[in-house]
């Protein structure tokens, strides 16, 4: 892989910086003094017309004056001269810049205009731009400081992006005393150019950077964004601290999902889905950079609590049941252990109180025998200041216990400040983090303990795929699009119903009535008993206005229920246009249970799918759960998971548990046809009838929007979909049936039996190295691929056992955005079929669907079979210098 487009501007031989100069208030001569000071090694260019030297260096009137390369401009000038400045950058070769100056985006209408020029210069040219607005970038191990906070940011291993310069003043004041490090302190300002996925993206192989603190006010790009996210997340640690947390929906309106849904809902569900930990306060960020810094992780969410006081002990206890983080019995090593040495009156449970007067040999000896206990994934030691208390040697003995070796985190909590201040210090000097309060100890755990979670939970994966039914997405597009085309913002009861079966929900037959003939005509179309709903735009909640009658039994009472329903709401609303009613047959599912499925479009993550507890107390019960499509089946069921009526699904007293299997259907079905149709801007299933012999839609309710029109398919998914429209079917020379396809979760079990079945040789070949089957994480990493990154094509061949994978070929977009890297491997079994040139010829069609315009590799010199087919295929072959074993093929798509 190319190095990033942003390795200039976080490691930079050389700055220059305009708007230098000697007034000790100016923003240029701050950061010039801090950039001095900070002891970055390599040159640094003052740019002033103003000055011939500056702090005994020459000061440059211009950047083309500099005779030498730069790598990062930083600058610190009047807004109306910036994009000027940009401009004569691109001349002088510079690509990176740092524009810390205000007047853009937040200087009204003329700051939109000069933020609009500095962009478009910025394009043109080809330069990236940090800011503007900005407080600028720290880089502590290079010595780099381009920014203007008054306090120095110590070197260490965590990285902090920031959308508020404030913050990143007050973290960099507090870095220091307590023992902290940073690899990076990025203030990411007005974000014209370079945003978060950008710095994310970087960070994620940055080997200086373990863990990743985020402070976000808003997100401008989501795609960019969550895919950073979900890359980073798979190696580092990402807490992400959120402002702006009770927005509401401006779709509560319309529908029941849009009242239920708030932007804060999405924006954990997009958190959750990328695997990154959110933090709710200023604190628990401060807290969670203070146990990331230490570089422990947890193995599980189970917690030992070592204290010399009872109450403290109940606190944290108490912390630990909010957050769901177990305290876990000790095992009998460790009672035996503990009983040799502490008083017989210690507690012998979990909190372990080791008493009041517990002496710096008892602290260590508990925690020594708590580490042991195969049981607990991490240790909290707390400490009161007592009579008999010393907190310092205590914690020097904690110090000391604590084996460097050791694979669990060990937390400290020293209770007060007076007596505790220097055995706090020592604690947090050795890294042991250290906290005042035993609730910001616990949750400071709890966030290793979710990041764990959040691992594993990646690395499940669905099973195999069982196929279904193919949708008709031409029929349901076209029923939309002939709303759209009506000025029509909601579907009919009738065509929000066809739209689902398009996608093979089942739905209840339903027909419309215009009169209280033609309601008894469906009635005994359909089969009594029947339901009967009003029909009216104006009218989305028709229960709300005695629009619903459910059980007609009767001819009679079928005409008699359409005058009633009819003058109901014609007094409750008289404003409403009412078209008649429709006419339904009582759902019939035994045991049912009510549900709903809905979805909503956020402004900044596209369509978003709720699943809860429906009827018509959905929005008092709130009782619901909601997640980003695509799902898959695991996505799914975890969904349902997260609600109380999971519970009521399965079997309990005499009523029988739901098809559970069922209900994941409709919700990826739902999933699918949200992918698929962009202008559905809202979607309610209420109820959903659920029961053990299956699920039925009762009640639908689509409402529809000209979505954004857009560069590609899928722009307006915040993840990316199954790219669907690049499957292929095929026959091998031989006449075997043969598909190629992108990769999908789902292929996890056979593309771990296609690896391991791969001769030595081959493998050797594809890996470059011994390696005999893929690990959990390689699995994971190779099928749940982010589609707009990468891609994987897998040849599938149908055999009598069942269909079989064959090959893989795939590509992974490099930072240029314009080209990729790629890597193809083929079936001992098939050989001599043409299904390497097919298999590539495939990944080139996808890789110009990308928008890419080169694709590269390299290949082992040995590797003659597979030479030949690049060099069939166009490929030019060079030899890598540095490496003879190894040659480099290329070519334009």
């Amino acid at each position: 892989m190319q190095s990033s487009q942003l390795d200039p501007m976080f490691n930079p031989t050389s700055v220059a910086v305009f708007g230098a100069s000697e007034t000790s208030s100016g923003v240029g001569a701050r950061v010039h003094a801090n950039l001095l000071a900070a002891g970055f090694d390599g040159p640094i260019y003052p740019v002033n017309p103003k000055y011939d030297t500056l702090s005994g260096r020459r000061c440059y009137a211009r950047v083309a004056d500099i005779e030498m390369p730069v790598d990062l401009a930083v600058i610190a000038t009047p807004a109306a001269t910036v994009p000027g400045i940009v401009g004569q950058c691109a001349d002088a070769g510079i690509r990176n810049v740092i524009v810390l100056s205000a007047g853009f985006g937040e200087g009204g209408e003329a700051g939109e205009r000069l933020a609009r020029q500095l962009l478009d210069t910025a394009q043109r040219e080809g330069v990236r731009i940090m800011g503007p607005n900005c407080v600028g970038l720290v880089r502590p191990h290079l010595g780099l400081d381009a920014t203007f906070l008054r306090s120095s940011t110590p070197p260490g291993s965590l990285a902090l992006v920031s959308q508020s310069g404030a913050l990143c003043s007050a973290i960099s004041d507090w870095a220091e005393p307590h023992h902290l490090g940073f690899s990076a302190l990025v203030s990411l300002g007005n974000s014209l150019d370079v945003d978060f996925g950008d710095v994310i993206d970087f960070l994620a192989n940055d080997p200086k950077t373990r863990a990743i603190l985020l402070y976000v006010e808003g997100v401008r790009d989501a795609k960019a964004f969550l895919s950073a996210l979900r890359r980073a997340t798979q190696t580092k640690p990402v807490v992400v601290l959120k402002t702006g947390r009770h927005q509401q929906s401006s779709e509560a309106a319309h529908t029941h999902t849009g009242a239920l849904i708030g932007n804060d809902d999405v924006f954990d569900a997009a958190l959750s889905r990328a695997g990154a930990v959110r933090v709710q306060g200023f604190g628990q960020l401060f807290a969670a950079a203070e146990v990331l810094s230490a570089g422990k992780r947890s193995r599980g969410n189970r917690l030992s609590i070592i204290t010399n006081g009872g109450g403290a002990g109940v606190l944290a206890a108490d912390r630990a049941g909010d957050l769901g983080i177990e305290l876990p019995p000790l095992a009998d090593a460790t009672l035996a252990a503990l009983d040799k040495v502490l008083p017989g009156f210690w507690s012998r449970s979990n909190p372990i109180d080791i008493l009041g007067d517990a002496s710096p040999e008892h602290y260590g000896a508990a925690v020594t025998a708590a580490l042991a206990d195969p049981a607990t994934d991490g240790v909290l030691v707390m400490l009161t200041p007592q009579a008999m208390t010393e907190a310092t040697e205590a914690a020097r003995t904690i110090v000391e216990t604590v084996p460097k070796s050791s694979r669990k985190p060990v937390l400290a909590c020293w209770m007060g400040e007076t007596a505790v201040a220097e055995g706090r210090a020592l604690l947090s000097a050795h890294g042991i983090p250290d906290f005042t309060t035993p609730e910001h100890a616990v949750e400071a755990f709890s966030y290793l303990a979710q990041y764990d979670r959040n691992r594993r939970l990646s690395l499940e994966t669905p099973g195999p795929i069982e196929e279904r039914a193919p949708h008709d997405v031409d029929g349901a597009r076209m029923i939309v699009e002939a709303a759209l085309s009506e000025g029509r913002a909601m579907l009919s009861d009738i065509e929000s119903k066809a739209v689902l079966r398009a996608f093979g929900i089942p739905i209840n037959l339903t027909i419309e009535a215009h009169d209280a003939d033609d309601a008894l005509v469906a009635a005994e179309t359909v089969g009594f008993p029947v339901a009967m709903k009003i029909r009216s735009p104006q009218v989305p909640h028709k229960t709300d206005v005695g629009g619903v009658r459910m059980g007609i039994q009767t001819a009679v009472d079928a005409k008699i229920a359409f005058r009633d329903i009819v003058d109901r709401v014609r007094a409750a609303r008289p404003d409403a246009v009412i078209e008649g009613v429709t006419v339904e047959r009582m759902a019939r599912i035994e045991d049912a249970r009510e549900l709903v499925i809905g979805v909503s479009r956020d402004p900044i993550f596209g369509p978003v799918i709720l699943f809860g507890a429906g009827g018509t107390m959905v929005e008092i019960l709130r009782d619901s759960a909601v997640g980003l499509p695509p799902l898959n089946e695991v996505l799914a069921r975890r969904l349902i998971d997260r609600t109380r009526v999971a519970r009521l699904l399965d079997a309990f007293r005499d009523r029988p548990a739901v098809d559970s299997d069922a209900i994941v259907d409709v919700l990826l079905r739902v999933s699918e046809l949200v992918c698929e149709l962009p202008n559905i801007s809202g979607l309610d299933i209420n109820p959903l009838f659920a029961g053990p012999g299956g699920v039925i839609a009762v009640d639908a309710r689509i409402t529809v929007a000209r979505a954004p029109a857009r560069d590609k398919p899928y722009d307006h998914m915040a993840i990316h979909p199954y790219p669907a429209h690049l499957v292929s079917r095929q026959h091998l020379q031989d006449g075997t049936p043969l598909t190629i396809r992108p990769i999908r979760s789902e292929d996890a079990e056979s593309e771990a039996a296609f690896v391991k079945d791969l001769s030595a040789e081959a493998k050797r070949l594809r890996f470059m190295g011994a390696i005999s089957e893929l690990s959990p994480e390689m699995l994971v990493q190779f099928t749940q691929i982010d589609y707009r990154r990468e891609m994987a094509l897998v040849a599938i061949v149908e055999q009598p056992s069942g269909p079989k994978q064959v090959g893989v070929a795939r590509y992974s977009i490099n930072p240029d955005r314009t080209s990729c890297e790629f890597a193809i491997v083929v079936s001992d079994d098939i050989q001599n079929q043409g299904l390497g040139t097919r298999l590539m010829k495939a990944l080139m069609e996808a890789a110009r669907d990308h928008g890419l315009t080169r694709i590269e590799g390299t290949v082992l010199k040995k590797n003659a079979p597979m030479l030949n087919l690049m060099t069939e295929l166009g490929f030019a072959v060079r030899p890598i210098p540095d490496d003879p074993d190894i040659v480099a093929i290329d070519r334009w798509l």
